[in-house]
């Protein structure tokens, strides 16, 4: 059997890969992969039997990753591993999508490669399915990082003094040098953060990455405006200065987001 063990931290990847061959009842063909990019490459080629996909990357989310695989009708066994905890991921337990919890317990390892490998057995006649289970796991998952996992309030400096905000506050963030500006219907805020950073920490449904250096609110979009070579900008709500621009890379995705057709 093959598998791909795919995991920004080495340690994860050792753990995953150690419990197979204490487990196992087969000598497996074991590849690795550091990011959600490498881990498409690479199943894009490789015929792997299963993946163990870590929900949080650093470059994608494993369920970017699960998307792309359905996508492109890559007939891979889907196992997550996932720090969340058990109310986030009760949703597996109900699909034709394997999990781990982190960390990963022995006795719950060796019950999940016994069933993969009898799925990966009858995998002609589960075909289809793995696309509505990632719907209900995504939906749950999503709940729980708007609810439990995203900034609740945000603290800006400026002036000596500190300012509370919601999330929903933020118009725009945009980086400055090493670190990133912040703009907000109170002002402008600078802030040591990374816009890397900043993706990962505010609500997924409520900001997008319009371009390498911009992340904007899309409550807060006031006009979509088409520029040269077919490229867009935004207005953003109260920012009458400022003009956000959309890399051509993300286009596609804020039209299906802004439901925009054309």
């Amino acid at each position: 059997m093959k598998i791909l063990i795919v995991d920004d931290e080495m340690p994860a990847r050792k753990q995953v890969e150690s419990l197979l061959k204490e487990y196992g009842k087969e000598p497996y063909e074991i590849q690795e992969a550091k990011s959600g990019e490498e881990a498409l490459e690479k199943l894009k080629t490789g015929n792997f039997d299963v993946v163990f996909l870590d929900i949080r990357l650093q470059d994608l989310t494993g369920l970017q990753v699960a998307r792309e695989m359905v996508r492109k009708k890559i007939q891979t066994k889907i196992v997550f591993v996932t720090a969340y905890d058990q109310y986030a991921v009760e949703a597996f337990d109900y699909s034709a999508v394997s999990y781990l919890l982190k960390p990963v317990e022995e006795e719950r390892f060796q019950r999940t490669l016994e069933k993969i490998e009898e799925e990966v057995c009858l995998r002609d006649q589960n075909q289809g399915k793995e696309e509505t289970a990632l719907a209900s796991v995504e939906a749950m998952l999503q709940k729980h990082l708007e609810e439990d996992h995203r900034m609740q309030k945000i603290t800006l400096e400026k002036e000596d003094r500190l300012y509370v905000f919601d999330p929903s506050e933020i118009v725009f963030i945009e980086t400055e040098g090493r670190n990133t500006k912040v703009t907000t219907g109170r002002g402008v805020f600078s802030s040591n953060q990374s816009l890397r950073d900043w993706e990962m920490q505010l609500p997924e449904h409520l900001f997008f990455r319009s371009h390498r250096s911009f992340l904007v609110n899309m409550e807060e979009i006031e006009e979509v405006i088409y520029w040269f070579n077919h490229a867009l900008q935004l207005k953003m709500r109260g920012i009458d200065h400022s003009k956000v621009p959309i890399s051509r890379s993300n286009t596609k995705a804020f039209k299906k987001r802004m439901g925009i057709q054309n």
